[in-house]
Order: structure tokens, then sequence, then C-alpha cells
């Protein structure tokens, strides 16, 4: 998947290998694989610094849980977590991070795009808004100047299932995310969110796709793109929402390999 949206990014977007850093499994480097700290080190590379009308991009194909969260903001009482290939003995990477992390460095006009491939990753950053036939506001959410959406193989309750690409293994949802970009490198956001859809349903997969972002904007205005477009920030205040908090609930902490 990481080198799929490599070239995507080349080809399609015209960013430079020189200016991406990747971290894989099967690299045969230990300073380049997915730790938890050599993860937390990328993020905070690729946003040092980051200035209005620079144009990021990331992406994480790999396993996602969930465990019991201490956060009043998060509806069903759990943290999405992302796992570094040392979880057993370093932990996770918890949503609330990757927003601290990615998400509130950014100033307004600083546009990053999310790509998440992994299970129980709907909300995985945890951004403020989410396209459901229109943007609708998470309860307790955390608004930043930044720009920022966000593609996620799957609902939080659900799973990101593999699949193969050109006879290689691969995510589902990357594998059908690229070949809607390959149609058309820059629809509007909820037809590629339809048009994803679609290319899993006719897959035979169950999972759904979903949107989110860090601002409301009219999709009829705004193309996807990962070059181009950013809009500046449209919130009169900055940070938390007024919270609802969950019902607590036993849940389970688990990992799917």
């Amino acid at each position: 998947d990481a080198n799929t949206w490599k070239s995507i990014l080349e080809r399609l977007y015209g960013f430079e290998s020189r200016d991406m850093l990747m971290l894989l499994d099967e690299d045969g480097d230990p300073r380049t694989h997915p730790t938890l700290d050599h993860m937390r080190q990328a993020l905070r590379w690729l946003v040092a610094d980051a200035r209005p009308g620079d144009m990021l991009f990331f992406s994480f194909s790999g396993h996602g849980s969930q465990q019991r969260s201490r956060d009043p903001g998060e509806e069903d009482g759990l943290d999405e977590v992302l796992c570094p290939t040392d979880y057993a003995s370093s932990g996770c990477l918890v949503d609330d991070e990757l927003f601290d992390l990615l998400v509130t460095p950014l100033p307004s006009g600083c546009k990053l795009t999310i790509i998440l491939d992994c299970c129980h990753s709907g909300s995985a950053v945890d951004l403020p808004f989410v396209w459901d036939d229109g943007w609708r506001m998470t309860p307790g959410a955390c608004l930043t100047a930044g720009d920022v959406q966000m593609f996620s193989g799957c609902e939080d309750s659900q799973c990101s299932m593999d699949a193969s690409r050109m006879g290689r293994p691969a995510g589902a949802m990357t594998s059908a995310l690229s070949e809607a970009l390959e149609e058309d490198p820059n629809p509007g956001y909820p037809e590629l969110l339809d048009r994803l859809r679609d290319i899993l349903i006719d897959r035979n997969f169950e999972q759904r796709p979903q949107l989110s972002s860090s601002q409301q904007f009219d999709p009829r205005g705004k193309q996807f793109s990962l070059c181009e477009g950013a809009i500046a920030n449209g919130h009169a205040q900055l940070g938390r929402t007024a919270v609802r908090r969950h019902e607590e609930r036993p849940t389970a902490f688990f990992f799917l390999w």
C-alpha cells in the first residue's frame, strides 16, 4: 500500500520522493520499521514548520484496534488506535495523540490529507466533522485552524479487509481508492466517497469507508486534490466544544492479526 501511494503521489499529484518518508515492516533496515517511536518521530517530521499553502499527506495501512477511553467526548466510550510493530512492548498510537500530533499544529491554509486503511478507523483521528449527505459535528469535537480531510477504510465498529492488487497483497480500501483516483484524480469529495464505496460493494466487501474533516466546506466548491485547494480556517473559536459523557459499559482491548 505504501508503494501504491508513493506512485500516485508522484504520477498524479507531482510529489517528489525526496519529500517523502516511508516506514515499512518489510524493510531490512530496523531504523525505518514502523515502531511506536518511529511513527511518532515521522508524524512530528511531517508537520514540523508547517505553513499556509503547504500540502501534506499521511497514510497508514496496518492493524487498528480499540480500547476503553477516559475521554468523555468518545460517543461509544472507546478510543481507536493504530498498532505499531512493537505494540506488545510499547503500546499503540491512540486517536487523541494522533490528533495532537497531526492536526493541532497546522496553521490556517495548510492542508493535510489522511488515508487510514485499518480496522476501526472511522474516527481514528477524531476530526470534528463527518460526512453523511452533509456535515455532522461529533460530540466533544475539538476545532482547529488547519484544513484536514481523512478517508478511513471503515466505520469504528468494522474491520478493513485485505485484497490484492496486481497479484500483490493490498488493503481493500487502498486498492479501491487508488482505482477511483486513476479514473479521476480530482473528483468531488462526496463523489469520491460514493465511488469508493461502490467499488468495495462490487467486490463483495462489507466495510463502509468514512470521510471526515477539520473544516466544514461546501463540497460543490472544493474538489479532491492532494496538491491544491487548501481552505482557510472557518471557525470563529478554536478548542473543544461541549462534551456529552458516554455511558460506562464493559469493553475489551483486542487485536486482529
